[in-house]
């Protein structure tokens, strides 16, 4: 039986734990979702206040309501003209960066948990934790950047790799598990299917951001557009779904969200010629105080229904340590070879941070495969990434940035022109050369 008083004091002190973690996160350097995941786990597996089973009926309402808001999300932080200069660097990272991990974390798991993971299983994994947050990277862009000012473009570097590589996972993620699900098909069926996905989705979400972007337009001084946004994300999502058979819904969501940012840009380039009047950061703002909502809600959902192990733990401890290692080798490949700053190459190469879109994109084989019937255990997913991004979201909050501090102040030391006490010695050594 549910009790909604309990049900409704557990929401308030999720939303006061999420705002009070964010305004201590410059003294603790602890994330908002690790305080979040832990208190779900202590509410649930560890106290017992709430039962797993409680929660079960709303699990595809929760997946559904994360997974379009993180699209979506993902779709209005890309500004299409900021992009231009640094795009090809960022990338060429963020590519970089998820192609080796992916296979780096795949194979390893498929020769450490042969048992426990399939190959596809193990390279899905990998995919799933290849690519950083944008949020999470945005919440330590002051904390590391605060004292430095002669850091180059790291920090945006870092941000564009993460707007970037956002959608090269999901469709990477959704394209390992539509593979999955129709392989008795053959592989030519499989890739006309993935296709076919690609195309539908990207097809309706970019229609229905031009359709709705000129909405927006024509009601710019209406209040609740936002609102009408919002409502308008759902169908599409469900309408992608069910035209791509499955899994084009997040695709859909995302372009639909990168065209309403850009709309100017879009309508440019297509030669449309329509002037842009959408209050670009009214949307934005209304859509991170929903965001914020959400996010703290899913988490803590999570740690209510996860079901960890000691496995699972030493597996995602083992990932966590690989990732470091494997980041720090292709940014310095890639930096050496795009040319980085000094400043940049120490970021870049140091911080690689996973968060809520980890944690979104494991659940999607449990979406995609409620009955079990491709996947044998879905839920393993979860409980790997859970102890990677609590690693992740520590050790990039607290390890990296003081690493990142103390070698960048060792370069601005170096950097430093000399004493004004060894300058006439210097002029006077030219001299006696001279004469």
């Amino acid at each position: 039986m549910i009790n909604a008083e309990q049900i409704l004091l557990l929401i308030s002190f999720t939303i006061i734990l999420a705002y009070v973690a964010g305004i201590f996160y410059n003294r603790t350097r602890i994330p908002d979702i690790v305080w979040l995941l832990g208190f779900g786990m202590l509410m649930g597996p560890i106290l017992g206040f709430f039962d797993e089973s409680l929660f079960g009926g709303i699990f595809e309402l929760m997946l559904l309501v994360a997974v379009t808001l993180f699209s979506f999300s993902t779709g209005i932080s890309i500004n299409a003209q900021e992009l231009l200069g640094n795009t090809r660097r960022a990338l060429g990272l963020a590519s970089a960066s998820f192609l080796s991990i992916t296979l780096a974390v795949g194979g390893s798991l498929r020769l450490l948990a042969p048992e426990t993971l399939s190959m596809v299983d193990a390279f899905l994994l990998g995919a799933m934790v290849a690519g950083t947050s944008g949020v999470s990277v945005s919440s330590l862009v002051s904390s590391i950047s605060g004292g430095f000012k002669d850091m180059g473009d790291s920090m945006t570097l870092l941000q564009l790799e993460s707007t970037l590589g956002d959608p090269i996972r999901v469709v990477a993620v959704l394209t390992l598990i539509e593979m999955v699900t129709l392989t008795g098909a053959g592989p030519r069926t499989a890739a006309l299917g993935i296709l076919f996905v690609l195309v539908t989705a990207v097809a309706i979400g970019a229609v229905v951001g031009l359709i709705w972007g000129e909405t927006l337009s024509r009601l710019r001084d209406r209040p609740l557009n936002y609102m009408m946004t919002l409502a308008a994300l759902f169908p599409v999502y469900v309408f992608a779904e069910w035209v791509s058979g499955g899994g084009g819904g997040p695709i859909s969501v995302f372009l639909m969200g990168f065209t309403l940012m850009n709309f100017g840009y879009v309508t440019r380039s297509l030669r449309l010629e329509r002037r842009a009047r959408i209050d670009r950061r009214k949307l934005r703002g209304y859509h991170d105080e929903l965001n914020f909502l959400i996010k703290a809600l899913f988490f803590v959902y999570l740690g209510l229904v996860m079901t960890p192990s000691l496995e699972s733990f030493k597996v995602g401890l083992m990932v966590s340590a690989l990732i470091i290692v494997v980041r720090f080798v292709v940014a310095t490949m890639v930096g050496k070879i795009n040319g980085f700053g000094d400043g940049e190459l120490i970021v870049t190469r140091l911080i690689y941070i996973q968060g809520a879109g980890a944690m979104v994109l494991s659940q999607f084989p449990v979406k995609c495969d409620p009955t079990g019937l491709f996947f044998s255990n879905p839920d393993i997913f979860t409980n790997i990434c859970i102890p990677i991004v609590l690693v992740s979201l520590i050790y990039n909050s607290t390890v990296s940035p003081f690493l990142a501090r103390r070698q960048l102040e060792s370069i601005s030391r170096d950097a430093k022109p000399k004493t004004e006490g060894d300058e006439p010695e210097e002029e006077e050594d030219a001299g006696d050369r001279v004469t």
